[in-house]
């Protein structure tokens, strides 16, 4: 049969039962050694001839030494006794002191199961020998949590949200489990000696938190949303309206709101006053923000924007653009709108008065007297970017200030020429003046000008008559040199070349230019019509050398048929 449990109360009588059976073997072993201890002999007279002659053995000192060995050994025995006793004794004693100690150390040990140790604190609170719910107890106590989180609003009144209500959970169970979990029960005698700390006595699910402050703080706001300051436009005056401050919480700041309302709780403060919350929507304009806009805007009839065509300056007012500019209800800073189409109109007035390319020009000709050139596929002249100029327009009005600006000119986008000239040869009527290369493609001649005076002429050869290579007329521009460059290229017809030349002039911006040809065995007369260039204008070493080292960058060029 399996042995019964022992009980706390069996340990004890089976532990004193032994202590008396050990007591009684003692005395039982003590009366056992005096029963067959020998009587002692009697002491022996000092004086020999007192002490009575023994028999001698017919075996003499045989017999006497035997004798002798045989009372060493009872003495050996005698006096052993004794010290077996003593050690048994001590040996009884110490281990009854150990077993009395195991007793109490065991005992000390099962009765602090379940409960802290002496000497320990949790925030600050004593929870020396108390249990889970004890200790729970004794912390909810000094640390009491109310069953809801009270709000109190900016006019006044509470809110109160349930803890039941986001989702409470009290972690001050589980975190006083934990730290029971750490007691050493081996070391029971010794104590805890330390003072557990930790944050927060709950959780809580943010989300449900979020939920109930969105539904009775911010949407139980007022409903006056504030107004911002504003410049009023009417009857072509300028006035500040004031700003006006609702009573609207802003939803933008639900964040904030719940930010605020959790470093309250991490503090143990749960009747939380929004009074230091910035949460109500605020303008974000006031009056005194537009002072020097409005003083910007009265003077807006005023602004004069000057633009500098060099031998004259175009002039747009306010009192023009005034009529191009509408405002958002009125509101001059919901948002100025410049008419662009008015814009665009105004710059193509100045386009058509002071544009020169792509208009005919009236040229005094070296040999047929003064005719007129078609621009052609020349790149002389000056040309406004209409596009650009119109957004710059419109962001001068916006900034309603006084403004001197030069024009904005067309660039070509892949070869980077701008289309403008000299400044100081410019008119109302010319944009050049007595320097100029003339070109003759029908006499094949090219000729160079300074300041009136023919300075160089020489016979060319220009492109051969066909479409995809004939030079086209043109009013060109000499804007790039470049020596020792290979021309390379394809036509229209798929004719492929490259050449290398060793000074080259361009004067257009698809490839038309003055360079030396070499490889021409003669130039002038009908020689283009069957050996003509690629487009280009062939010219002697010589003469391309005189244009490369004498003619400036910027040189009209005017070639027609």
């Amino acid at each position: 049969m399996p042995e019964s449990p022992r009980t706390p109360d069996t340990r004890q009588r089976s532990k004193e039962e032994m202590a008396r059976s050990i007591m009684q073997t003692m005395e039982d072993n003590e009366r056992e050694e005096r029963a067959d201890r020998p009587e002692r002999p009697r002491r022996r007279p000092s004086d020999p001839s007192q002490r009575q002659q023994r028999p001698v053995h017919k075996n003499g000192a045989k017999k006497a030494s035997t004798t002798a060995k045989k009372g060493s050994k009872k003495k050996k025995k005698k006096s052993a006794a004794p010290l077996k006793a003593i050690i048994i004794t001590v040996l009884i004693i110490v281990g009854l002191v150990v077993a009395l100690l195991a007793f109490l150390y065991f005992r000390g040990m099962r009765e602090s199961q379940g409960k802290f140790l002496k000497n320990t604190k949790i925030n600050g609170v004593s929870v020396d020998g108390c249990t889970e719910e004890e200790a729970y107890s004794a912390l909810m106590a000094s640390s009491p949590i109310p069953k809801a989180i009270t709000i109190l609003k900016l006019d006044g009144s509470k809110t109160e949200i349930p803890l039941s209500d986001i989702g409470y959970q009290n972690n001050v169970r589980t975190t006083i489990a934990q730290y029971m979990s750490q007691q050493n029960y081996y070391m029971w005698f010794k104590g805890s000696n330390k003072d557990y700390r930790f944050e927060t006595l709950f959780t809580y699910d943010r989300t449900l938190l979020r939920a109930e402050l969105k539904n009775r703080v911010v949407n139980n706001s007022g409903k006056v949303e504030p107004r911002d300051a504003y410049i009023k436009y009417s009857d072509g005056m300028f006035t500040i309206e004031r700003e006006h401050k609702g009573d609207k919480i802003d939803d933008s700041k639900l964040d904030d709101l719940i930010d605020f309302v959790e470093e309250k709780l991490k503090l143990g403060i749960y009747e939380i006053d929004l009074e230091t919350c910035d949460l109500y929507q605020s303008p974000k304009i006031v009056a005194a923000d537009l002072k020097d806009e409005l003083s910007k805007l009265e003077g807006l009839s005023d602004v004069i924007i000057s633009i500098d065509f060099d031998y004259e300056t175009a002039s747009l007012t306010g009192s023009e653009f005034m009529s191009w500019i509408t405002f958002k209800d009125g509101n001059a800073l919901a948002g100025m709108t410049v008419d662009r189409k008015k814009a665009m109109q105004y710059v193509e007035k100045l386009a058509a008065k002071y544009d020169s390319f792509n208009k005919p020009r009236k040229f005094n000709s070296t040999t047929r007297g003064e005719i007129v050139v078609e621009q052609g596929e020349g790149c002389y002249g000056w040309w406004i970017d209409q596009e650009k100029m119109c957004d710059y327009i419109v962001s001068l009005i916006e900034k309603a200030e006084d403004a001197d600006v030069k024009p904005i000119y067309y660039k070509n986008p892949y070869s980077g020429y701008e289309y403008v000239c000299d400044p100081k040869l410019r008119t109302a009527d010319k944009d050049f003046g007595d320097t100029y290369c003339e070109v003759d493609l029908a006499k094949q001649h090219f000729w160079y000008y300074e300041n009136g005076e023919m300075k160089y002429e020489s016979d060319i050869v220009s492109g051969k008559p066909t479409e995809a290579r004939n030079t086209p007329g043109g009013v060109y521009r000499l804007w790039l040199k470049e020596k020792n460059k290979v021309l390379s290229g394809t036509n229209s017809a798929g004719e492929s070349w490259r050449t290398p030349v060793t000074f080259w002039n361009n004067i257009s911006t698809f490839g038309v230019g003055l360079h030396d040809a070499s490889w021409q065995a003669a130039f002038g007369g009908e020689r283009y019509k069957w050996y003509g260039s690629q487009g280009c204008i062939n010219m002697p070493y010589k003469a391309a050398e005189y244009v490369y080292e004498n003619v400036p960058i910027g040189t009209p060029v005017f070639m027609y048929w």
